[in-house]
């Protein structure tokens, strides 16, 4: 068949134009499109401004002067493509709306089944011809006349019924966001326009018996995305949110606004605010947008409701579009009663920190009362201690005097519900006063708890209103009363311990009143007595009678009485702290050799060896004198008296570990050394009770022993029955500078 130019020359320019123009309209609005801020709809308008552009454009090719077999290519093309824009349709209507249809999987199998069977449909056309020929004919286009088959109209009233659904998605969408969508709902209306001419193309032969749905989609993407484009992304906005809105022009001023805006602003009814500025029209609403954090609050009924307020912008006019009114009722209500919590938790820990430094009873009292009615703030609170086997009231809020009669004390062993939680020990909350039997009068107060405080009293809390006190609250309560008795239990162990420090103080005073009247009542006497007893002797000594051994008897017994009184006078003063002094810098090898050369005659006379070793050196020691020489005379005393005839005794000073050290070992009796640990204690010996083989008091090593603690050294033993003891000294060492000034 030759190529000429078809019958009909002006409707055919006509089409071919208008194809050409929807094409790159098609495709303008694509790149448009690519620069909405929501992905949904860019996504989708993208999809479909796409195969639009190829649908039109492939209906150029079909009337482009090309041979028959490129035109069934072309318009098999315009087939396949042209279903392909239904359900890209659908995708767009979808995520325009907010809705999510098109991420549902069901759906997408859906669409692709249909899709792929309607296809395979129509590139079968040449088998079957069931959808389609093109016949030679007058008036057709390039003398070929398009014949639909059976299958052409089922899938187009497919594909409208599926484009329908799109549609109704949109208008819902519109009626919905009860702003003015007049504009875009007529432009929505258009893209089905075309079907009117598919009729008219199909009974008129002046028209083409083609679809002309890219034309419509043509002028759709011309009126949202060229000239309502705002528009378009102000209702995209508004009905994907369902919160009151309100679209701002860039210079601020009110281009429109929802229903849900006029429920919250009532004077915005009668729409005479459009074209005011924002500041103007809503001027505590433009004051709050300034702030940190805009937060706008309105009473529904007698409950607050909170809306955050955010300017957005729909990047249509550069500057601020939109303004939503976001409702936060439900999380600003957690939050606010978050940090009443968290600040009811700090005052809490607050009043734990005074508590632990109350002094008394009356200000843990105080306390308790001011947390739990002004941080808390709860009208009733009172505070009862135990008193003489009641609860007594000690403190109460002042709105108690108005609200409740008189509180007279409450028996412990009594059926009321404070004595009942005290009894129990655990927390008694009751939400409805009025329904329970209780001996106590508590006036208005409706609802109450009642906490514990150890064995020292209650809490008590109340409110007029029933059911008014918080489990939190109860539970932070409940905490401060543990804290209180903890307080409380603390005071009273103070107490008791000023009760205990006053006795001791008064039983040391008689002690040391004690100490001073047998110093003074025993040594007296003894003296007089040792006196007597040496003259006694010397007076018989020429005379063979027993009275010189009587006396010498009577002197011995008095030394060693009077030793006896001494070691206990020094015990009791080292123990009661008389007898501290002031360290300073001693010689250790010199108290040592003064001490050996105390007990060198007794040590001969029992035909003892007593040794001192030293490196001649002075070994520095910082201890009171005194204090070292009871210690060293006591331990050499015991070496000697210990060391039977024969024997040795070695006294060694030497310098050790940053300490100076004094060593005392002989080859006596020694001991068991599983006994060592009661050595030390006043009045003990290896051998004890009346047939002890050994004379003393065994007091000596319980002074060296005090004395050498109190120097700040240790002592320590080391024994064997039958194989003699080492005592070991160790005193802290004098420092250099000490040394050098004790020796200049």
């Amino acid at each position: 068949m030759s190529l000429s130019v078809p019958s009909g020359g002006p409707v055919f320019w006509g089409y071919l134009l208008a194809f050409v123009a929807a094409t790159l309209v098609c495709l303008g609005a694509a790149w448009r499109a690519w620069h909405i801020p929501y992905a949904g709809t860019r996504h989708s308008l993208l999809a479909f401004f796409l195969t639009s552009a190829v649908w039109a454009g492939s209906y150029i090719g079909f009337l482009l002067p090309v041979s028959p077999l490129a035109k069934h290519f072309f318009y098999q093309v315009s087939l396949v493509v042209g279903f392909g824009t239904v359900w890209a349709w659908l995708w767009f209507c979808s995520a325009y709306t907010g809705r999510a249809i098109h991420r549902n999987a069901s759906a997408q199998w859906f669409a692709i089944v249909v899709y792929g069977g309607v296809t395979l449909l129509k590139v079968t056309n040449p088998l079957h011809h069931l959808y389609y020929t093109l016949e030679p004919g007058q008036g057709g286009v390039f003398d070929l006349v398009v014949r639909h088959g059976l299958f052409y109209w089922v899938v187009m009233g497919v594909a409208y019924a599926l484009a329908t659904a799109g549609y109704l998605m949109l208008f819902e969408m519109f009626w919905k966001t009860e702003t003015r969508t007049g504009p875009l709902a007529a432009l929505t209306a258009l893209t089905a326009l075309p079907a009117v001419l598919n009729i008219a193309g199909h009974v008129n032969p002046t028209l083409q018996d083609i679809t002309h749905e890219p034309l419509g989609v043509a002028v759709f993407a011309i009126g949202v995305l060229f000239v309502y484009s705002y528009q378009f992304q102000a209702v995209r906005l508004a009905g994907s949110l369902s919160a009151p809105t309100i679209m701002l022009s860039a210079d601020g001023r009110i281009k429109d606004y929802g229903r849900r805006i006029i429920e919250l602003f009532p004077e915005m009814e009668d729409r005479s605010a459009i074209g005011k500025p924002l500041g103007a029209a809503l001027p505590e609403l433009a004051q709050k947008l300034k702030a940190d954090r805009p937060l706008l609050e309105t009473t529904d009924g007698s409950a607050p409701r909170y809306y955050r307020i955010v300017e957005t912008s729909l990047g249509a006019t550069g500057g601020r579009d939109v303004v939503v009114l976001s409702d936060i009722t439900e999380r600003e209500r957690r939050e606010r009663a978050l940090r009443d919590r968290q600040e009811k938790v700090e005052a809490l820990y607050a009043a734990i920190s005074r508590l632990l430094r109350a002094q008394n009873r009356e200000e843990v009292g105080d306390v308790v009362l001011r947390l739990v009615n002004e941080v808390f703030g709860y009208p009733l609170v009172g505070v009862r201690f135990v008193d003489d086997g009641a609860l007594v009231p000690i403190r109460h809020s002042p709105k108690v005097s108005e609200r409740m009669p008189s509180r007279p004390p409450v028996d412990l062993e009594g059926d009321s519900l404070i004595a009942e939680a005290y009894e129990n020990e655990e927390p008694n909350m009751v939400d409805d006063l009025q329904a329970v039997d209780d001996p106590v009068d508590y006036g208005d107060a409706c609802t109450a708890a009642f906490f514990p405080v150890g064995r020292h009293g209650t809490i008590s809390v109340g409110d007029v209103e029933q059911g008014a006190i918080d489990s939190f609250d109860g539970g932070l309560i409940e905490v401060l009363a543990a804290h209180a008795a903890v307080v409380l239990d603390r005071l009273d162990q103070e107490e008791a311990l000023r009760t205990a420090k006053q006795e001791a103080e008064e039983a040391s005073q008689m002690k040391s009143a004690l100490l001073a009247n047998t110093s003074h009542e025993f040594r007296t006497p003894l003296t007089s007595i040792i006196g007597f007893a040496e003259e006694i002797a010397t007076m018989a000594e020429d005379d063979d009678s027993p009275i010189g051994r009587f006396a010498d008897h009577i002197e011995d017994s008095g030394h060693r009485l009077l030793s006896t009184l001494d070691a206990i006078l020094n015990l009791s003063r080292l123990q009661g702290g008389d007898m501290r002094r002031s360290a300073e810098p001693t010689d250790m090898i010199t108290v040592a050799e003064e001490a050996a050369d105390q007990f060198y005659p007794e040590a001969v006379e029992e035909d003892i060896t007593l040794r001192t070793k030293t490196n001649g050196a002075p070994v520095w020691t910082h201890a009171d004198r005194e204090g070292l020489r009871i210690a060293v005379q006591n331990l050499i005393s015991n070496a000697v008296k210990y060391t039977e005839p024969g024997g040795d005794v070695w006294v060694r000073v030497r310098t050790g570990d940053e300490a100076a050290v004094l060593e005392v070992e002989d080859t006596g009796v020694g001991m068991d050394p599983a006994r060592t640990e009661r050595l030390f204690e006043p009045f003990r010996q290896e051998s004890e009770g009346m047939g002890r083989e050994y004379e003393g008091t065994g007091l000596g090593l319980a002074v060296t022993k005090e004395a050498v603690e109190q120097m700040g050294g240790v002592i320590e033993v080391e024994t064997e029955k039958g194989q003699g003891s080492c005592f070991t000294v160790r005193l802290p060492e004098a420092d250099a500078h000490e040394k050098a000034t004790t020796e200049t």
